[in-house]
Protein backbone atom coordinates (compact mmCIF):
# COMPACT_ATOMS: atom_id res chain seq x y z
CA UNK A 1 0.00 0.00 0.00
CA UNK A 2 2.86 2.38 0.83
CA UNK A 3 4.51 1.57 -2.50
CA UNK A 4 1.24 1.98 -4.41
CA UNK A 5 0.34 5.33 -2.84
CA UNK A 6 3.90 6.58 -3.40
CA UNK A 7 4.55 5.36 -6.94
CA UNK A 8 1.17 6.38 -8.39
CA UNK A 9 1.56 10.13 -7.57
CA UNK A 10 5.22 10.18 -8.65
CA UNK A 11 4.40 8.66 -12.04
CA UNK A 12 1.21 10.73 -12.28
CA UNK A 13 2.80 14.11 -11.57
CA UNK A 14 6.49 13.75 -12.47
CA UNK A 15 5.96 11.27 -15.29
CA UNK A 16 3.19 13.29 -16.93
CA UNK A 17 5.26 16.48 -16.62
CA UNK A 18 8.26 14.92 -18.38
CA UNK A 19 6.02 13.39 -21.04
CA UNK A 20 4.42 16.77 -21.71
CA UNK A 21 7.83 18.45 -21.91
CA UNK A 22 9.21 16.02 -24.49
CA UNK A 23 6.05 15.07 -26.37
CA UNK A 24 3.63 17.94 -25.90
CA UNK A 25 -0.08 17.50 -25.16
CA UNK A 26 -2.81 16.12 -27.39
CA UNK A 27 -6.33 17.42 -26.72
CA UNK A 28 -7.69 13.95 -26.00
CA UNK A 29 -5.36 13.57 -22.99
CA UNK A 30 -6.77 16.32 -20.70
CA UNK A 31 -10.26 15.39 -21.94
CA UNK A 32 -9.58 11.78 -20.92
CA UNK A 33 -8.31 12.96 -17.52
CA UNK A 34 -11.31 15.21 -16.81
CA UNK A 35 -13.85 12.65 -18.08
CA UNK A 36 -12.48 9.78 -16.00
CA UNK A 37 -11.99 12.07 -13.01
CA UNK A 38 -15.66 13.06 -13.21
CA UNK A 39 -17.05 9.55 -13.71
CA UNK A 40 -14.86 7.84 -11.10
CA UNK A 41 -15.30 10.75 -8.69
CA UNK A 42 -19.08 10.49 -9.04
CA UNK A 43 -18.74 6.76 -8.48
CA UNK A 44 -17.36 7.63 -5.04
CA UNK A 45 -19.51 10.64 -4.11
CA UNK A 46 -22.84 9.67 -5.64
CA UNK A 47 -22.28 5.93 -5.28
CA UNK A 48 -20.00 4.81 -2.45
CA UNK A 49 -20.82 7.80 -0.24
CA UNK A 50 -24.40 8.96 -0.64
CA UNK A 51 -26.02 5.80 -2.00
CA UNK A 52 -24.24 2.92 -0.29
CA UNK A 53 -22.70 4.37 2.91
CA UNK A 54 -25.55 6.73 3.87
CA UNK A 55 -28.50 5.38 1.87
CA UNK A 56 -29.63 8.96 1.32
CA UNK A 57 -31.58 7.93 -1.76
CA UNK A 58 -32.67 4.79 -3.58
CA UNK A 59 -32.13 3.73 -7.15
CA UNK A 60 -32.46 0.76 -9.49
CA UNK A 61 -30.00 -2.12 -9.87
CA UNK A 62 -28.65 -0.78 -13.17
CA UNK A 63 -27.45 2.52 -11.65
CA UNK A 64 -26.04 0.64 -8.65
CA UNK A 65 -23.89 -1.40 -11.05
CA UNK A 66 -22.79 1.65 -13.01
CA UNK A 67 -21.76 3.50 -9.82
CA UNK A 68 -20.04 0.35 -8.53
CA UNK A 69 -17.96 0.10 -11.71
CA UNK A 70 -16.97 3.78 -11.68
CA UNK A 71 -16.19 3.60 -7.95
CA UNK A 72 -14.01 0.53 -8.50
CA UNK A 73 -11.98 2.36 -11.15
CA UNK A 74 -11.30 5.10 -8.58
CA UNK A 75 -9.30 2.49 -6.63
CA UNK A 76 -10.53 3.47 -3.16
CA UNK A 77 -11.28 -0.11 -2.06
CA UNK A 78 -14.55 -2.04 -2.20
CA UNK A 79 -17.97 -0.65 -1.34
CA UNK A 80 -18.13 -2.79 1.81
CA UNK A 81 -14.73 -1.69 3.14
CA UNK A 82 -15.24 1.97 2.17
CA UNK A 83 -18.74 2.10 3.70
CA UNK A 84 -17.64 0.26 6.84
CA UNK A 85 -14.84 2.77 7.48
CA UNK A 86 -17.04 5.73 6.65
CA UNK A 87 -19.94 4.68 8.87
CA UNK A 88 -17.45 4.16 11.70
CA UNK A 89 -16.04 7.64 10.98
CA UNK A 90 -19.49 9.17 11.53
CA UNK A 91 -20.57 7.10 14.53
CA UNK A 92 -17.22 7.54 16.32
CA UNK A 93 -16.28 10.95 14.91
CA UNK A 94 -13.40 12.78 16.62
CA UNK A 95 -12.54 9.83 18.87
CA UNK A 96 -9.55 7.47 18.80
CA UNK A 97 -11.78 4.84 17.18
CA UNK A 98 -12.58 7.12 14.25
CA UNK A 99 -10.44 5.59 11.42
CA UNK A 100 -9.36 8.95 10.02
CA UNK A 101 -9.73 11.21 13.03
CA UNK A 102 -8.17 14.67 12.75
CA UNK A 103 -7.29 14.39 16.45
CA UNK A 104 -4.22 12.39 15.42
CA UNK A 105 -3.04 15.10 13.06
CA UNK A 106 -3.55 16.37 9.53
CA UNK A 107 -1.30 13.73 7.94
CA UNK A 108 -3.05 10.88 9.73
CA UNK A 109 -6.48 12.09 8.58
CA UNK A 110 -5.26 12.66 5.03
CA UNK A 111 -3.42 9.44 4.24
CA UNK A 112 -1.58 8.18 7.32
CA UNK A 113 -4.53 6.11 8.52
CA UNK A 114 -4.26 3.99 5.36
CA UNK A 115 -0.52 3.45 5.72
CA UNK A 116 -0.26 2.82 9.45
CA UNK A 117 -0.49 -0.60 11.05
CA UNK A 118 -3.88 -0.79 12.75
CA UNK A 119 -5.41 -3.19 15.26
CA UNK A 120 -6.97 -5.96 13.09
CA UNK A 121 -10.19 -5.69 15.10
CA UNK A 122 -10.56 -2.07 14.02
CA UNK A 123 -9.84 -3.04 10.41
CA UNK A 124 -12.67 -5.55 10.21
CA UNK A 125 -15.57 -4.80 7.90
CA UNK A 126 -18.65 -4.27 10.06
CA UNK A 127 -22.01 -2.52 10.12
CA UNK A 128 -22.73 -3.11 6.43
CA UNK A 129 -24.99 -6.17 6.47
CA UNK A 130 -27.60 -4.17 4.55
CA UNK A 131 -25.22 -3.93 1.57
CA UNK A 132 -23.98 -7.51 1.41
CA UNK A 133 -26.94 -8.89 -0.55
CA UNK A 134 -26.80 -6.37 -3.38
CA UNK A 135 -25.77 -7.99 -6.67
CA UNK A 136 -23.39 -5.16 -7.58
CA UNK A 137 -21.62 -5.48 -4.22
CA UNK A 138 -21.38 -9.29 -4.44
CA UNK A 139 -19.88 -9.06 -7.94
CA UNK A 140 -17.43 -6.35 -6.90
CA UNK A 141 -16.16 -8.39 -3.96
CA UNK A 142 -15.20 -11.18 -6.39
CA UNK A 143 -13.80 -9.08 -9.22
CA UNK A 144 -12.76 -5.74 -7.72
CA UNK A 145 -9.20 -5.75 -9.06
CA UNK A 146 -10.32 -7.08 -12.44
CA UNK A 147 -12.79 -4.19 -12.84
CA UNK A 148 -10.19 -1.65 -11.68
CA UNK A 149 -7.55 -3.07 -14.06
CA UNK A 150 -9.78 -3.15 -17.14
CA UNK A 151 -11.48 0.21 -16.52
CA UNK A 152 -8.58 2.07 -14.99
CA UNK A 153 -5.64 0.69 -16.97
CA UNK A 154 -6.60 -1.10 -20.17
CA UNK A 155 -9.24 1.38 -21.39
CA UNK A 156 -6.99 4.51 -21.06
CA UNK A 157 -4.17 2.50 -22.68
CA UNK A 158 -6.43 1.44 -25.56
CA UNK A 159 -7.59 5.04 -26.08
CA UNK A 160 -3.94 6.10 -26.11
CA UNK A 161 -3.14 3.48 -28.76
CA UNK A 162 -6.01 4.81 -30.88
CA UNK A 163 -4.27 8.22 -30.93
CA UNK A 164 -0.81 6.60 -31.32
CA UNK A 165 0.14 7.90 -27.86
CA UNK A 166 -0.41 4.91 -25.49
CA UNK A 167 1.93 6.31 -22.82
CA UNK A 168 0.02 9.59 -22.84
CA UNK A 169 -3.30 7.79 -22.38
CA UNK A 170 -1.87 5.81 -19.49
CA UNK A 171 -0.24 8.79 -17.76
CA UNK A 172 -3.23 11.15 -18.06
CA UNK A 173 -6.07 8.63 -17.79
CA UNK A 174 -4.62 6.34 -15.13
CA UNK A 175 -1.76 7.65 -13.02
CA UNK A 176 -2.54 11.38 -12.91
CA UNK A 177 -6.28 10.76 -12.69
CA UNK A 178 -5.93 8.30 -9.78
CA UNK A 179 -3.63 10.76 -7.99
CA UNK A 180 -6.15 13.60 -8.28
CA UNK A 181 -9.17 11.47 -7.33
CA UNK A 182 -7.39 10.00 -4.31
CA UNK A 183 -6.07 13.21 -2.84
CA UNK A 184 -9.26 15.13 -3.53
CA UNK A 185 -11.06 12.49 -1.45
CA UNK A 186 -8.33 12.52 1.20
CA UNK A 187 -8.67 16.31 1.57
CA UNK A 188 -12.27 15.80 2.74
CA UNK A 189 -10.95 13.80 5.68
CA UNK A 190 -8.06 16.17 6.41
CA UNK A 191 -8.60 19.75 5.18
CA UNK A 192 -12.37 19.66 5.79
CA UNK A 193 -11.66 18.76 9.41
CA UNK A 194 -8.94 21.38 9.73
CA UNK A 195 -9.92 24.63 8.00
CA UNK A 196 -13.22 26.25 7.02
CA UNK A 197 -16.54 27.33 8.48
CA UNK A 198 -18.57 25.47 11.10
CA UNK A 199 -21.98 26.82 10.19
CA UNK A 200 -24.16 24.03 11.59
CA UNK A 201 -22.20 22.42 14.42
CA UNK A 202 -19.39 24.09 16.38
CA UNK A 203 -18.79 20.94 18.44
CA UNK A 204 -17.62 18.98 15.40
CA UNK A 205 -14.17 19.29 13.82
CA UNK A 206 -15.83 19.03 10.38
CA UNK A 207 -15.85 22.23 8.33
CA UNK A 208 -17.35 23.55 5.11
CA UNK A 209 -14.99 24.31 2.22
CA UNK A 210 -16.38 25.43 -1.13
CA UNK A 211 -12.87 25.04 -2.57
CA UNK A 212 -12.70 21.32 -1.76
CA UNK A 213 -16.20 20.94 -3.23
CA UNK A 214 -14.88 22.01 -6.63
CA UNK A 215 -12.59 18.98 -6.73
CA UNK A 216 -14.90 16.47 -5.04
CA UNK A 217 -18.20 17.14 -6.81
CA UNK A 218 -19.89 18.76 -3.81
CA UNK A 219 -18.39 16.88 -0.89
CA UNK A 220 -16.64 19.88 0.63
CA UNK A 221 -19.67 21.11 2.61
CA UNK A 222 -18.55 18.79 5.34
CA UNK A 223 -19.85 20.51 8.47
CA UNK A 224 -23.37 20.30 7.09
CA UNK A 225 -22.81 16.68 6.12
CA UNK A 226 -21.64 15.68 9.60
CA UNK A 227 -24.62 17.42 11.17
CA UNK A 228 -27.11 15.86 8.75
CA UNK A 229 -25.36 12.79 7.25
CA UNK A 230 -28.49 11.23 5.75
CA UNK A 231 -29.30 14.22 3.54
CA UNK A 232 -28.71 13.47 -0.16
CA UNK A 233 -27.34 17.02 -0.50
CA UNK A 234 -24.11 18.39 0.88
CA UNK A 235 -24.38 21.89 -0.52
CA UNK A 236 -27.93 22.95 0.34
CA UNK A 237 -27.85 26.44 -1.21
CA UNK A 238 -29.10 26.46 -4.79
CA UNK A 239 -25.79 27.95 -5.95
CA UNK A 240 -23.60 25.57 -3.94
CA UNK A 241 -21.44 23.51 -6.30
CA UNK A 242 -22.76 20.00 -5.74
CA UNK A 243 -23.15 18.10 -9.05
CA UNK A 244 -23.85 14.89 -7.13
CA UNK A 245 -26.95 16.56 -5.66
CA UNK A 246 -28.01 17.94 -9.03
CA UNK A 247 -27.65 14.59 -10.80
CA UNK A 248 -29.53 12.68 -8.08
CA UNK A 249 -32.34 15.24 -8.30
CA UNK A 250 -32.51 15.15 -12.12
CA UNK A 251 -32.61 11.35 -12.01
CA UNK A 252 -35.55 11.54 -9.58
CA UNK A 253 -37.58 13.38 -12.26
CA UNK A 254 -36.77 10.50 -14.62
CA UNK A 255 -37.83 7.95 -11.95
CA UNK A 256 -34.29 6.56 -11.77
CA UNK A 257 -33.78 7.68 -8.16
CA UNK A 258 -36.35 7.92 -5.37
CA UNK A 259 -36.79 8.41 -1.62
CA UNK A 260 -34.38 11.36 -1.57
CA UNK A 261 -33.77 12.22 2.08
CA UNK A 262 -33.87 15.94 2.87
CA UNK A 263 -33.40 17.55 6.27
CA UNK A 264 -36.37 19.61 7.45
CA UNK A 265 -35.95 23.37 7.09
CA UNK A 266 -36.58 24.01 10.78
CA UNK A 267 -33.72 21.67 11.74
CA UNK A 268 -31.29 23.46 9.43
CA UNK A 269 -32.36 26.89 10.66
CA UNK A 270 -32.28 25.74 14.27
CA UNK A 271 -28.70 24.49 13.83
CA UNK A 272 -27.60 27.78 12.32
CA UNK A 273 -29.33 29.67 15.15
CA UNK A 274 -27.66 27.53 17.83
CA UNK A 275 -24.22 28.06 16.29
CA UNK A 276 -24.62 31.85 16.12
CA UNK A 277 -26.21 31.95 19.58
CA UNK A 278 -23.39 29.89 21.14
CA UNK A 279 -20.81 32.06 19.38
CA UNK A 280 -22.43 35.19 20.80
CA UNK A 281 -22.51 33.67 24.28
CA UNK A 282 -18.75 33.01 24.12
CA UNK A 283 -17.99 36.50 22.81
CA UNK A 284 -20.20 38.14 25.45
CA UNK A 285 -17.83 36.87 28.13
CA UNK A 286 -14.99 38.87 26.57
CA UNK A 287 -16.91 41.94 25.43
CA UNK A 288 -17.22 45.49 26.72
CA UNK A 289 -19.98 45.66 29.37
CA UNK A 290 -21.30 49.06 28.27
CA UNK A 291 -21.67 47.79 24.71
CA UNK A 292 -23.53 44.70 25.94
CA UNK A 293 -26.02 46.77 27.95
CA UNK A 294 -26.87 48.68 24.78
CA UNK A 295 -27.36 45.49 22.72
CA UNK A 296 -28.82 43.20 25.38
CA UNK A 297 -32.44 43.95 24.53
CA UNK A 298 -31.77 43.55 20.80
CA UNK A 299 -30.25 40.15 21.47
CA UNK A 300 -33.19 38.99 23.58
CA UNK A 301 -35.73 40.15 20.99
CA UNK A 302 -33.87 38.47 18.13
CA UNK A 303 -33.41 35.19 20.03
CA UNK A 304 -37.09 35.06 21.01
CA UNK A 305 -38.07 35.84 17.44
CA UNK A 306 -35.82 33.05 16.14
CA UNK A 307 -37.26 30.49 18.54
CA UNK A 308 -40.80 31.54 17.60
CA UNK A 309 -40.14 31.28 13.87
CA UNK A 310 -38.45 27.88 14.20
CA UNK A 311 -41.44 26.62 16.19
CA UNK A 312 -43.89 27.88 13.55
CA UNK A 313 -41.97 26.27 10.70
CA UNK A 314 -41.71 23.01 12.63
CA UNK A 315 -45.44 22.87 13.38
CA UNK A 316 -46.54 23.51 9.81
CA UNK A 317 -47.24 20.02 8.58
CA UNK A 318 -48.38 19.58 5.00
CA UNK A 319 -52.00 18.31 5.12
CA UNK A 320 -53.71 16.19 2.51
CA UNK A 321 -55.90 19.07 1.43
CA UNK A 322 -54.06 20.67 -1.50
CA UNK A 323 -55.44 24.17 -0.84
CA UNK A 324 -54.24 24.11 2.76
CA UNK A 325 -50.95 22.57 1.62
CA UNK A 326 -50.39 25.54 -0.68
CA UNK A 327 -51.23 28.00 2.11
CA UNK A 328 -48.83 26.22 4.50
CA UNK A 329 -46.10 26.14 1.87
CA UNK A 330 -46.38 29.89 1.35
CA UNK A 331 -46.33 30.42 5.13
CA UNK A 332 -43.15 28.36 5.47
CA UNK A 333 -41.48 30.44 2.76
CA UNK A 334 -42.45 33.66 4.54
CA UNK A 335 -41.28 32.37 7.92
CA UNK A 336 -37.98 31.23 6.38
CA UNK A 337 -37.37 34.67 4.90
CA UNK A 338 -38.00 36.26 8.30
CA UNK A 339 -35.76 33.71 9.99
CA UNK A 340 -32.93 34.36 7.56
CA UNK A 341 -33.23 38.08 8.33
CA UNK A 342 -33.09 37.36 12.08
CA UNK A 343 -30.02 35.16 11.62
CA UNK A 344 -28.33 37.90 9.59
CA UNK A 345 -29.03 40.43 12.37
CA UNK A 346 -27.69 38.04 15.01
CA UNK A 347 -24.61 37.38 12.91
CA UNK A 348 -24.07 41.13 12.59
CA UNK A 349 -24.15 41.50 16.38
CA UNK A 350 -21.79 38.55 16.70
CA UNK A 351 -19.27 40.24 14.39
CA UNK A 352 -19.61 43.57 16.18
CA UNK A 353 -18.90 41.85 19.53
CA UNK A 354 -15.49 40.90 18.17
CA UNK A 355 -14.53 44.57 18.11
CA UNK A 356 -16.35 45.79 21.25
Amino acid sequence: MVSFLTIIPIIGIVGTSFYMYYNGVELYEPILLISLWFFTGMGITMGYHRLFAHKSYRTNTILEWILMIFGSIALENTILKWSSDHRRHHSLSDTDDDPYTIKKGFWHAHIGWILKNTDPEKEKISGVKDLEKKSAVIFQNKYYYHIAFVGGFLIPLAIGFYYNRPIGGLLWGTFLRITLVHHATFFINSLCHYSGKRTYDVNSTSRDSWLVSLFTFGEGYHNYHHKFPSDYRNGIKWYAYDPSKWLIKVFSYLKITSNLIMTNDYQILQSRFEVISNTITEKVKKSNKNYLIARKMDLEILKNSANDLISKIKNLELPKNKINAQINSESVINYKKKMIKVLADLDSISKSLSYS
